[in-house]
């Protein structure tokens, strides 16, 4: 019985030996220290258009927007509301809407054009 049971042992340590290690990516770094590291470390890959969206760059409307994956964006969240729950901002209107799209596996922003702020 220990001889058995001494072989499983040594096929369960050689096969966990061989096993490949699994690198498991997340869509931003949780570790980050504030929203500005964590949208830096954001990903930003695509498969389609439909892949990608935009996040606010800062707390405030005015500070532009990013073009992030949609599940790094999910991930965003959190740090954006911890840090900005509290913001103060104007309420000025700012033209800084972005279009996303997939471009060679990369998720872009493109300045959304003026004329599609108002509406006809």
């Amino acid at each position: 019985m220990n001889i058995k049971l001494l072989g499983l042992l040594c096929a369960a340590v050689l096969f966990a030996g061989c096993a490949k290690t699994v690198e498991v990516k997340t869509p931003v770094n949780m570790k980050a220290k504030n929203y500005a590291e964590a949208l830096q470390s954001a990903d930003k890959s695509c498969k389609i258009d439909e892949d990608c969206t935009s996040v606010n760059k800062g707390c405030c409307m005015c500070a532009g927007k990013e073009a992030v994956n949609k599940e790094a964006a999910a991930a965003l969240q959190g740090f954006f509301m911890k840090e900005c729950e509290r913001a103060a901002c104007t309420l000025q209107m700012c033209y800084v809407d972005i279009e996303t799209s997939c471009q060679n596996g990369t998720c872009v922003g493109t300045p959304k054009p003026y004329k599609n702020y108002f509406v006809k």
